[in-house]
């Protein structure tokens, strides 16, 4: 076991410990030892708050450093060989290291959840697939997209020895993170959470940025061989499903325009929903004479700012990260935004991981598991209390209960702390809706970018584009020499354009009525068999929460899906039509007692029939309960056909 540790153990193990997030150390401590004194007494961690990573557990250093000796010890003892003595703890410990180590008590319910995060189940393998009986012969899948969710469900084909093809329009692979370049874009989920669980990575950042995470995608990519199966440049324009052939049929288009159908047992569509640029109709955007860009389209090879008077338009998270890169280089940077967002401190904003921490992560998998646990719950579950609507709570509009109210004095006051001397800007920085309305941002600089004497605030919207200019709806005329329009993604509209047919020609957008889309777990969708949706309609936690956890999710209902219909030999599943309509109305009747359906807030969460089309409404916990162990008792099944 020598080679796991290196010869320069004791020195990068020393240095990795000492940077170490003590809570975590206790937790591993506690395995490794199986000495429970580690998460009780004098070494009971305080609560963690907010985002904040309570790296020294809020303890004296005298206590942090005998943690640290201790871990040093037993580390060293597992590197060397030496099996944790609590290999698999039962649940009710689980639970309690859990709640020990964040300073808040963790319900028992999920106790299953821990133990799969732990990989900890014996039962479920890492990759969820890896164990599947064989497809039948000739059974291949057609995975449109190869952002992450395509390359997530590409892995899990893959373990269960299914042949697949991925279509991708664009000449790489990655989605967003192939499209998204702009100055400082960057992902506002941790590294060690926005990441598949089974393809750990040496993380620079605790938030990466766009071009590492990239870089992440096509590590994953060669890892697991998916770039062979990926032909690129290929846009589908229609998906066909052939009844009497008992597959689908797929219509692609190359940029030259040629064209081709491809046949498949299956459709898996990965193409997400950032992905459709926003931009809004304003009379005389045709007319500016210099750079106008929209962050999604931002040149591979940037734009010349320096020196240049740089109009910004919209505040979200694109704008939020564009603004402070820009900032210290334009000769002026004028802000054009409607709505102000809520925005929480972001204590690690741009800090790097030092290396030896990074070489302790990849090699010891206990720590990183344990670590990024913890992590889970800090951005996921934790916030969902305050996202309740109480209807005896009299919040003035502004908040919906008590937790939700403690989050508005709360960033109310780091705002007001932020912006300094600049308080004349408070009044347009706070929003008029509870907290969670939208998506909390994580503050980039933002307040201290706006105090800047260069930086032009303007509370409104652009009216009319000049050659050198833009009008605001007050009527002010700015100048300009580049606009970059942070204005987001049409993400109700999904799918499109491209056409999905169904049994009886019946059409997935004539469905959907447009901007209506509903799938049962967001995943599936009657009259269309054999057809998945990954990050479809009603799947984005809006508390919190990795996408990449989502799309594992899925994916681990999809298999079990495929896995039954293999086994049983089923050739076709259709969600029935009942099981649907009863899990949306579910959703719609959870939605309706959440901050999303409040009076007054309002996003890109919701269509343009009043309906939240985007986030989903319940925990996390409820998810993954829900996608466990499909029913094949929730589909219509076809048997496959046996020759005479």
């Amino acid at each position: 076991m020598a080679d796991r540790i290196g010869q320069d153990a004791p020195l990068w193990l020393a240095e990795a410990i000492a940077q170490a997030n003590i809570p975590t150390l206790a937790c591993v401590l506690v395995q490794l030892t199986g000495d429970r004194e580690w998460i009780e007494g004098r070494f009971v961690p305080t609560r963690t708050r907010g985002l904040d990573d309570n790296d020294d557990g809020g303890l004296p250093g005298a206590l942090q450093d005998e943690i640290r000796a201790a871990a040093t010890t037993a580390f060293a003892a597992w590197f060397e060989g030496r099996p944790p003595a609590l290999a698999n703890p039962d649940d009710a410990l689980l639970v309690e290291m859990m709640s020990v180590s964040l300073g808040e008590t963790i319900p028992a319910s999920y106790a299953a959840m821990i133990r799969h995060e732990l990989q900890l189940t014996e039962v479920q393998p890492a990759i969820d697939g890896a164990q599947d009986i064989a497809p039948p012969p000739g059974f291949r899948a057609l995975i449109i997209g190869a952002g992450i969710s395509g390359m997530c469900a590409a892995v899990q084909f893959a373990a269960a020895g299914i042949p697949y093809t991925i279509l991708e329009r664009r000449p790489d692979l990655g989605g967003v993170w192939f499209e998204n370049r702009y100055p400082g874009a960057a992902c506002d989920v941790p590294s060690h959470l926005y990441s598949f669980s089974y393809a750990p990575y040496e993380w620079s950042r605790y938030f990466a940025g766009s071009r590492e995470i990239h870089a992440y995608l096509q590590d994953v990519a060669d890892r697991f061989d998916i770039r062979r199966h990926i032909r690129f440049g290929l846009e589908v324009t229609e998906a066909r499903w052939d009844a009497d052939a008992g597959e689908w049929q797929a219509d692609v288009i190359d940029a030259d325009g040629n064209s081709e159908t491809l046949t498949a047992s299956m459709i898996l569509s990965g193409v997400g929903a950032f992905n459709k640029p926003r931009l809004p109709d304003i009379p005389g955007m045709d007319r500016f004479e210099g750079p106008s860009v929209h962050t999604a389209r931002y040149p591979e090879d940037g734009i010349e700012l320096a020196g240049k008077k740089v109009v910004l338009v919209g505040n979200g998270a694109s704008a939020m990260q564009v603004g402070p890169a820009i900032v210290d280089s334009v000769v002026s940077l004028t802000v054009v935004n409607r709505t102000p967002q809520w925005v929480a401190p972001f204590p690690k904003f741009k800090q790097a991981i030092p290396e030896a921490l990074q070489h302790l992560m990849q090699t010891m998998p206990l720590y990183r598991l344990w670590y990024r646990l913890r992590l889970s719950w800090a951005f996921n579950d934790k916030q969902y209390e305050a996202l309740r609507q109480d209807p005896d709570w009299d919040g003035q509009g502004k908040s919906i209960n008590a937790v939700n109210d403690s989050h508005r004095r709360g960033l109310t006051a780091y705002m007001t702390a932020q912006l300094g001397e600049r308080q004349d800007l408070l009044p347009d920085m706070i929003p008029s809706y509870p907290p969670f309305g939208k998506r909390m941002l994580l503050d980039n600089g933002w307040y201290r970018m706006l105090a800047q004497p260069h930086v032009e605030y303007v509370n409104g919207a652009v009216t009319e584009v000049l050659p050198h200019a833009i009008v605001t709806s007050d009527g002010t005329t700015h100048e300009a020499d580049a606009i970059i329009w942070a204005t987001g993604f049409d993400v109700v509209n999904l799918l499109a354009p491209m056409r999905v047919v169904g049994l009886d020609g019946r059409d997935l957008h004539g469905d959907w009525d447009g901007d209506d889309a509903r799938a049962y777990l967001g995943t599936t969708v009657p009259g269309y068999p054999n057809f998945f949706c990954l990050y479809g309609p009603n799947t984005q936690y809006g508390h919190g929460g990795s996408l990449i956890s989502v799309l594992e999710r899925q994916m681990h209902y999809v298999m079990s899906l495929l896995r039954q219909m293999f086994a049983k030999g089923i050739a076709t599943i259709d969600v029935r039509q009942d099981v649907h309509d009863a899990y949306n109305a579910k959703v719609d009747e959870t939605h309706a007692g959440l901050v999303w359906t409040y009076p007054g807030v309002d996003g890109y969460v919701r269509n343009s029939k009043g309906r939240i089309v985007v986030n989903n409404p319940f925990r996390i916990l409820d998810m993954w309960r829900m996608t466990d162990t499909a029913d094949l008792d929730d589909y219509h099944v076809t048997r496959k056909r046996v020759s005479a």
